[in-house]
């Protein structure tokens, strides 16, 4: 047989073993991997280069193929764009946080609001009834009143400005109650038109005489009260007093006063 085919008996059993590369098995590796760096697709390029430099085309295609698909997977997963997936959550997160803070602060102003209306509502409420307590006193302390004869009631300062506005309708009372008729009371109403023109705080400059009836001395008419330089009332009582113990009725006070030049009584 020629030499061409002859196969030696022992060839294949003596054949040096194909040995792994180490470079190549670890660039394999890292291509599985999900994330990789920059650095190591730079190494792993590197030891492409030098594999294809020592020789070894079994792996060679193989080998380039990993290194090249490796960088875009580091871009996919941990490079510049796990930088920015990274910032948009903090970003995401910031928004909520503030979101959060901002329904917080409404929740809380509504909250102090709701509380101040309903502290306004109760005052509101309490300032109406103690109001409407004040007026049922008021109602019952008038009705008291009321019932007392006039030289003796308790008038409050706003009614004693409205008797000094107008003292004759308490003169009238006054009077009945000393016991005349209502024949006396133009008697009455004109002497006092003559002395004081029922004026409260009427004083004769020579004489010193005051108020409605033109007590002399004035002070004569603190008996009554000693408001007496301010209340019509006790002015009024005072001289009805004083008639009725110098000459018996308002009329003949009259008489008197007329027949006197000047006039007095």
């Amino acid at each position: 047989m020629g030499s061409q085919s002859y196969t030696p008996r022992h060839g294949a059993r003596h054949a040096a073993p194909s040995r792994p590369n180490p470079a190549a098995a670890a660039i394999r590796a890292a291509a599985r991997r999900p994330v990789i760096s920059g650095a190591v697709a730079v190494a792993m390029l590197g030891s492409v280069g030098a594999t294809l430099a020592i020789g070894d085309p079994a792996d060679a295609e193989g080998i380039t193929a990993a290194a090249l698909v490796a960088p875009q997977q580091s871009d996919a997963g941990g490079g510049q764009g796990g930088v920015a997936g990274s910032a948009d959550t903090t970003d995401q997160d910031t928004a909520r946080l503030a979101e959060s803070r901002r329904s917080t602060n409404v929740s809380r102003s509504a909250s102090r609001e709701e509380a101040r209306r309903q502290a306004e509502k109760q005052k509101k409420a309490k300032e109406a009834k103690a109001e409407k307590e004040a007026r049922k006193k008021e109602a019952a302390r008038e009705k008291r009143e009321a019932a007392k004869p006039v030289s003796e009631r308790d008038f409050t300062s706003a009614q004693i400005a409205g008797i000094q506005a107008d003292p004759k309708p308490y003169a009238i009372e006054l009077m009945r109650g000393y016991g005349w008729d209502d024949g006396q009371w133009g008697c009455l109403e004109q002497l006092w038109i003559g002395e004081s023109d029922w004026d409260w705080n009427a004083t004769n400059s020579s004489s010193g005489a005051y108020g409605i009836p033109q007590a002399l001395p004035a002070e004569k008419m603190a008996t009554h009260g000693s408001d007496w330089k301010t209340n019509p009332i006790t002015q009024i009582d005072w001289g009805l007093n004083y008639i009725k113990l110098s000459y018996g009725s308002p009329c003949g006070a009259l008489n008197f006063w007329n027949n006197q030049s000047p006039h007095w009584y």
